[in-house]
């Protein structure tokens, strides 16, 4: 059968409509799965991309990351080098993890783990620490569940660990330290940086006399640390500070404390908070004094020391506050050492000390310079006064016994003074003045004040080089001995006195008056003395061959007839002589009895009993007691010749001397005037009583040759 073309037609235009429809869909299929796989694509992409990003944050933060699966209860765990591409993926049974586990952490991770995978709790978060070859370290692990099945059972859990090691440490590290600020029993304070108090531990509180934190803090520091300010603005250049202030107390109280400051910087809040310790240093402070007052005061007397005095001194001259400097040395103290022994030594340097306070009293300063010597500074200008004092010092020195196992021991003192600025404007140089005095004093007899006088120093250098020359002298035996005869009033001559000169080579003719004394001050004078006894005998023993029969005396210092077995050194050089004791009359003066009493009666009986004629020469010049006269029988009196002076003219002179000499008459003494240079004086003395006399009236010190050829081929007459 044959279609017509109207037939066909609608077929193929329905056909047509479908094919395009079809294509239609495909087109839009396609466009859809385009779109849908561009929309997967870009997921995986990101997924990748937040994938890396985890990673990169877990590397960054140097954490693993975990999962868990229920099937086969193993581990799998991602950890992270140090470089970001490297990934380190290990696969692990949960038996073999929980072996490196501290067997102390191990059931607290059993009972949190169970906890997680049995009951509604999603959120896991352990601390532990595991096994390593470096010790043990310490993991936090977090973790969430996932999945869990139909019995509410986790089947899947993811997480992160990560090593806390040194943050454990570190806060194991802080704890202690809050521990060791809370119970430490030093005072501790945090402070903010403008000083402010945040923290206080129990020690400050005590110190400060507070009940509880709140009462310090909030506060600035300076309100118990007054006067600490200027210091603590120090701190922000410094870094840290220590030094000593004082802290006020609730009550008022002033401690003494040590405070030590560190600055710190907070990391976690950027900011800077200071440490400070505080130290109670009272007892510190008192045996800080307590040295002080050992360093600068002595020991024995309490009095201030060296140091102590060059401190007060230093004061004073810097105030430029005028004082006077008195130098004092004890007159006779090695006797009261050698005699009576140290202790008693000790005993009279501690009443010279109560001494010297009793008499300079108000605002002198005393001590003791060392030995037996004594500094005393007197505030003001009054030169009077101080002579005064020092005078007044001598007499109560010369008043006290120190007498010990029978021995009757009393002292002197001299005192040189000197002033300030007039005598020397510095310490150094008023020190040495006043010493210079005080050897001048000394010089000039003991028991003497003298004021230092400007060229005094230059003058004691000289005396330096007359004291080596004189040291000479005495090694070369170049000291001469002239003899001065003794006579009647009709001019017989009835004894010599031996008397000792001096010729130097650097300095001339040297005054007896001038070296005697120093020879004295420098213990020479018992080689002089022993000199004046050998040439005394070897004159005697001359002067028997030349048919001359003359007794001589010889003048003997304290000192040496002080000296244990000089009686029997003196036998032994007269017996060297071949001449008896009885020709040789030792002459002494009273102050023998000054520097020991019971001494000195001692050594003057072992002489008499040996046969030497004893004599006490200058009576009545200076200080006399007439006690000595009571207590050993001398056996010549020798009169001063200040008492002889002008009895011819004055009537109180000749009625002291005559009533003087009346008394030793009727004592028995026999009685010598020296010093005789006037004629008129020969009747008076004669109507007295009195029959030898020396002086230039008769004759003046000639040499031995001299002496022997004028008495021995001579008649004698007095002299014009």
């Amino acid at each position: 059968m044959t279609l017509s073309q109207h037939d066909i037609t609608p077929d193929v235009a329905s056909l047509t409509r479908r094919l395009k429809r079809e294509k239609a869909a495909r087109q839009q299929a396609e466009t859809l799965l385009t779109e849908k796989s561009r929309e997967l694509f870009e997921a995986l992409q990101q997924s990748q991309t937040n994938q890396e990003k985890l990673e990169l944050a877990l590397w960054a933060t140097q954490e693993s990351y975990w999962e868990w699966h229920a099937t086969g209860d193993a581990f799998l765990v991602k950890s992270f080098g140090l470089r970001k591409k490297q990934v380190k993926e290990s696969k692990h049974s949960a038996i073999a993890l929980m072996a490196i586990v501290h067997e102390d952490d191990l059931p607290t991770i059993q009972f949190q783990w169970s906890l997680a995978v049995h009951s509604g709790c999603d959120d896991i978060e352990l601390t532990f620490r595991v096994k390593s070859v470096h010790g043990d370290q310490w993991m936090r692990s977090r973790g969430r569940v996932l999945r869990r099945d139909d019995n509410g059972t986790a089947v899947y859990i993811v997480g992160t660990s990560k090593d806390i090691t040194r943050q454990q440490k570190a806060e194991q590290s802080f704890q202690l330290m809050a521990s060791a600020f809370s119970s430490s029993r030093e005072p501790m304070l945090v402070l903010s940086d403008d000083f402010t108090i945040t923290e206080s531990n129990e020690a400050f509180l005590s110190l400060a006399e507070l009940n509880a934190k709140h009462e310090c803090e909030h506060q600035p520091l300076t309100a118990f640390l007054q006067g600490a300010q200027d210091k603590l603005q120090q701190l922000p250049k410094l870094g840290q500070l220590q030094f000593d202030t004082h802290l006020i107390t609730v009550s008022g109280a002033t401690i003494p404390v040590e405070l030590s400051l560190a600055m710190f910087e907070s990391r976690q809040q950027g900011s800077t908070y200071l440490i400070a310790t505080i130290r109670d240093i009272s007892e510190r402070k008192q045996n800080e004094e307590r040295l002080r007052e050992l360093a600068t005061h002595d020991d024995l007397t309490g009095l201030k020391n060296r140091l102590g005095l060059n401190a007060t001194l230093k004061a004073m001259t810097e105030r430029e506050e005028p004082f006077a400097l008195a130098f004092i040395d004890l007159d006779g103290f090695k006797t009261v050492n050698d005699l009576a022994g140290h202790d008693s030594g000790d005993n009279c340097l501690v009443a010279v000390a109560d001494t010297l306070k009793t008499v300079y009293t108000g605002d002198a300063e005393v001590t003791r310079w060392g030995g037996d010597e004594f500094l005393i500074a007197i505030p003001g200008e009054n030169e009077q006064q101080c002579v005064k004092q020092s005078q007044a010092l001598i007499k109560a020195l010369e008043a006290l016994n120190f007498g010990a196992s029978g021995n009757d021991i009393r002292l002197s003192a001299s005192i040189g003074v000197a002033y300030f600025p007039a005598h020397g404007n510095c310490v150094e140089a008023l020190i040495q003045n006043a010493d210079a005095a005080m050897y001048q004093a000394k010089t000039l007899g003991k028991g003497q004040v003298f004021v230092y006088r400007h060229g005094l120093i230059e003058s004691m250098k000289e005396q330096v080089t007359l004291l080596t020359d004189l040291h000479r002298a005495i090694r070369t035996r170049s000291l001469d001995f002239y003899l001065q005869g003794k006579f009647s009033s009709t001019g017989k001559l009835i004894g010599a006195e031996l008397l000792c000169r001096w010729f130097s080579p650097l300095h001339g003719m040297v005054s007896p008056g001038t070296f005697i004394p120093l020879a004295e001050a420098h213990g020479l004078d018992g080689e002089i003395g022993l000199m004046a006894l050998e040439s005394a005998c070897e004159y005697i023993a001359m002067m028997e061959a030349e048919g001359l029969s003359v007794p001589m005396s010889v003048n003997i210092s304290a000192n040496q007839l002080l000296e244990p077995g000089f009686s029997n050194i003196a036998l032994s050089i007269c017996d060297e002589h071949v001449v008896a004791p009885q020709m040789i009359e030792i002459e002494i003066t009273e102050s023998i009895f000054i520097q020991d009493e019971s001494s000195a009666l001692r050594a003057l009986t072992e002489l008499r009993n040996v046969g030497f004629v004893l004599s006490l020469d200058d009576f009545g010049s200076g200080f006399s007691s007439l006690s000595y006269l009571r207590t050993f029988q001398f056996d010549v009196i020798k009169i001063d010749r200040s008492l002889a002076k002008d009895i011819h003219c004055s009537t109180k002179a000749l009625s002291l001397l005559s009533g003087l000499v009346k008394m030793l008459n009727s004592l028995q003494y026999k009685v010598l005037v020296e010093g005789i240079d006037n004629l008129a004086y020969i009747p008076l003395m004669e109507d007295m009583g009195i029959s030898a006399y020396q002086g230039f009236l008769f004759e003046k010190p000639i040499p031995y040759d001299q002496f022997i050829y004028k008495h021995a081929h001579s008649s004698i007459t007095l002299e014009d």
